[in-house]
Parts: structure tokens; sequence; C-alpha cells
């Protein structure tokens, strides 16, 4: 590889953060590199770009790009990766004649073996998107059944071949739900009671056959004492990759949903967090709240989403007991909105009364640089208050600081930025409003930074705002990961 930031910049684009890797793809002076690597990844950037454009000319412009990109490394090596997305792009732009020499061209490299070093499910992928090229679907079905067999849990590629295939579907106006059976599998957000009644011993049995009916590949929640514990180890014993989204320190939450409800539930959630695939925390909460529980579930279905979006398969909730937890009733409206299925398992609570947790508090966080006109955020609800060289708009609505933040990057192309979170009213209020502005200086012109938990929050309460990764600030809780939103 001639240059260290192109696998970076490729896992990136792979990933859906279109933005964030043409801002390095430019960064790292790519744009006028004519290495055939650097081409083909030019080629890439500028069709996901051209696809999401929010305007014909612009689509037509850059989608034009990419497939020069793609013929110009084409012609330096024989490889049919850039020739097969340059015959895709033409017949996205209409051109079917060029679409469909070019599709041919790639089958003749592949009879003849005249091509790059490539995996069984990357040829015979390419081979079946020739075949609908040029027409010839029932062909191309039997060979992306081929491809599939190749690797069948390949999920992130199996992903990219679907998206690029219902793109030529429907292009040719062609039916494509034959490709709904090679989607990979669910995407699970689970919640569920804490403390099960000790009568109820055909839990495990209730959870386990759930499992077995969602079939999920991946899983998004919590591990309270009782069924989110419960329904965590029936996902491990069937290999689902579990993904551990806690509303407190690891430590807090320890001791408030686990430890409090019995010592024998300790050893389940230390064995269940070994084997986690990831484990993420609300750092700045040491104790369990009903804003928090609110705040952390909401991150979780928006991972799930996020997830699901990405690997072009589905969503799944799954609601253990009553699944209530702090408002939980107003996100499951916010999935169904989305059209997306909840599944329940009956399952009732122990007669054991327990406190509830301390409610405490949430809030989004504009911060606008001193000198900059901020009277629309009061008028929009917000709160203003100083801090430094800023002026901080706090609002109780994360999806409107969001909106009214784009609205005014938009018109006014300044910098601001967006936190939002759960927070103890006793805490550190200088640490949050601090963390706002590090999250405002990390913005670029035309686009909003806003910390992860606001852009899995809008992910599920605002599909309209688009939101992708942007990579890390240092913040006095440790590395902050942030979100970039921008106009579509």
């Amino acid at each position: 590889m001639h240059n260290s930031k192109i696998p970076i910049i490729r896992r990136l684009a792979r990933s859906g953060d279109t933005m964030r890797a043409w801002q390095m793809f430019t960064d790292a002076a790519l744009e006028g590199d004519r290495h055939p690597d650097t081409l083909t990844l030019k080629g890439r950037l500028l069709k996901d770009r051209g696809l999401s454009a929010p305007s014909t000319a612009e689509r037509a412009r850059l989608l034009g790009a990419a497939r020069q990109a793609y013929l110009s490394a084409a012609a330096m090596m024989p490889a049919t990766y850039p020739l097969i997305n340059a015959a895709t792009i033409a017949l996205l732009e209409g051109n079917r004649k060029d679409a469909a020499i070019l599709a041919t061209r790639v089958l003749a490299m592949l009879d003849a073996g005249d091509h790059e070093p490539e995996t069984a499910y990357w040829l015979h992928a390419t081979r079946a998107e020739a075949c609908l090229l040029l027409g010839e679907i029932d062909k191309g079905q039997a060979v992306l059944a081929q491809a599939v067999r190749q690797a069948p849990r390949a999920w992130e590629d199996h992903a990219s071949t679907l998206r690029h295939f219902r793109l030529i579907m429907a292009t040719l106006a062609r039916p494509a739900e034959w490709l709904d059976a090679y989607r990979p599998p669910a995407s699970l957000h689970f919640s569920g009671i804490i403390h099960v009644a000790p009568d109820q011993m055909q839990s495990p049995e209730r959870i386990a056959e759930a499992v077995d009916r969602i079939r999920p590949g991946f899983a998004f929640g919590a591990l309270a004492a009782g069924a989110d514990i419960m329904v965590a180890e029936a996902l491990l014993a069937r290999d689902v990759e579990l993904h551990v989204m806690l509303p407190a320190t690891i430590e807090g939450f320890r001791h408030d949903s686990v430890s409090s409800f019995g010592t024998h539930w300790e050893a389940r959630f230390d064995a269940i967090l070994d084997s986690a695939a990831s484990v993420e925390t609300i750092e700045t909460l040491d104790a369990v709240s009903q804003s928090g529980i609110y705040v952390g579930d909401e991150m979780a279905m928006g991972c799930a989403i996020r997830h699901a979006r990405q690997l072009e398969s589905h969503a799944v909730a799954l609601r253990l007991g009553d699944g209530t937890r702090a408002q939980g009733s107003l996100l499951d409206a916010a999935w169904r909105d989305r059209g997306l299925p909840i599944e329940r398992v009956s399952l009732e609570r122990s007669g054991t009364t327990t406190s509830p947790p301390p409610t405490f508090a949430r809030e989004a966080l504009v911060a606008v640089p001193d000198g900059e006109q901020a009277d629309h955020f009061a008028h929009a609800g917000a709160a203003l208050v100083r801090h430094g060289a800023f002026t901080i708009a706090r609002f109780d609505d994360p999806v409107a600081a969001a909106r009214i933040a784009l609205a005014d990057v938009t018109l006014h192309g300044r910098t601001l930025g967006v936190t939002y979170g759960a927070y103890d009213p006793a805490g550190n209020v200088t640490q949050r409003l601090e963390t706002a502005v590090r999250v405002a200086g990390a913005g670029l012109p035309g686009q909003v930074p806003v910390s992860r938990s606001l852009a899995l929050a809008l992910t599920l309460h605002a599909p309209d705002l688009h939101c992708e990764n942007f990579g890390q600030i240092a913040s006095a809780q440790g590395d902050l990961a942030l979100g970039l939103l921008a106009v579509r």
C-alpha cells in the first residue's frame, strides 16, 4: 500500500462515514494522486457522495467523476473491481450500452483469470453483478447464492453487495425481493424487568423461544439483574454478537442494578461482560438513574438501528415483562414510529419492593461562539448561560437542539457544537459546559459536530437528520466520541 492512510479511509467509507472519509482523503492531499489504489478509493468516495447528493445536478456531477476515477484506475492495472463499479455507475447514469460493454469485459477477465487477487466471495459477487447489468437476472441470482456459500458470515461484504444490487434492480425496474434471502441477521435491542419472580421457572425457556423466533445476529442492551442478564445469556449461547450499553459506570451499575438484587447475579454479570463484543457506559454518571436509563436505552436502540442499516438488514426490539424502564413506553413509541417491530415475552416481577432510582435530568447543550447572535436559541425554548467565550443554549429536547443548530449552521456557516446526555444536578456543571465548547471546536464549515449520545438519539427520534461517526476528541471524562450532522 503506497499510502498508509488509504486502509483507514477505506474502512471509514465501508462503515458509511462518507463525510469523514472524504475529509481525511482531501486532508491527505490524495485528490490529485494517480496511483490505482488512490483512484479506486476516490471513485468509491465520489460514488457514495453522489448517491446521497441533495440535488440531481450534484448527483450527476459526482457520479460522473466517480466513473472516470474508476476507469482511470482500471486502465493502469487488470482489475475487475474498478471496472464493475464503473459499469454500475454507467447504468445509474442511464447509459446501459456502456454498462453492458464494461460488464462484458469484467466477465471476460474473470473467465480468463486475468484479474487482481481476491477472495472467492468477491469474485463470485462481481460475476453476479455483471450478470445483473447484462439483464441476466436468473444467472445473477444463482451466482450470488454461490458467493454467499463461500463466506456465509461475511456480513459487511454481503451488505455492500446487497446495497449495489438493490440499486441495479431499481434502475432496471425489476423486482428485488429475492435479495431479502441474503440479508444479514437482525440487530436486536432488548430490555426487560429487573428481579424476575422466583416462581417464574419457565422464564429461560420463554426467553430462548423468543430469541429463536427473532434469530438475531447482533444485540444491544443493558445487563440489569433479572431479564436483561437472562436474555444476554441466551444470546451468547447462540453465538449472537452482544454489545452492552450501561447507563452508568460499570462500578456504579454493578452496585445499583446487579449486586443489590442478590450476589448470585454478580458472577453472571461479570461473565457476560467478559464475553461481550463491546461494553459502552455513560461515564459521567456514577449511579443508576431514570434519566441515565432513558439515555442508555436511546443509545442502545440507536445502535441497533444504525447497525441494521449499515448491514442492509433490519432491527427488532424484544421486551421481557412490561419492559418499561424510565419512560420506556415513550422510546417504544419512537421505535414503532420508525416502522420497527417489537416482540414481547410475558414475565412477572418479584414481589420484593425496591426503591426507584433517582430521577436526575437530561439536556442538550449548544455551544455558540462569542459575538454570534444567540437570541433565536432562546426564542426556541433554550435557557442561555455564558461560559468563557461562548454562549451555551440549554435545551430539554435534544431533537429541537439539533434542528436549530443545523439550521443555524446552514444559514450562517458558523461553528457550533451540540452535546446531550443525562446528568446529576448536583454534579459539575462547568465540566459539561466545557465539553460542549470542545465539541464546537471540532466542527467543519457547514457541519455540526455532536456527541455520540445525541447522534444515536437522533437515529431513533429523527431519521431525517443524517449523522455520521466523526472520530474522537479529548474531554475531562476521557476520549469523547463524536458524530457529524450535515444537511442532505
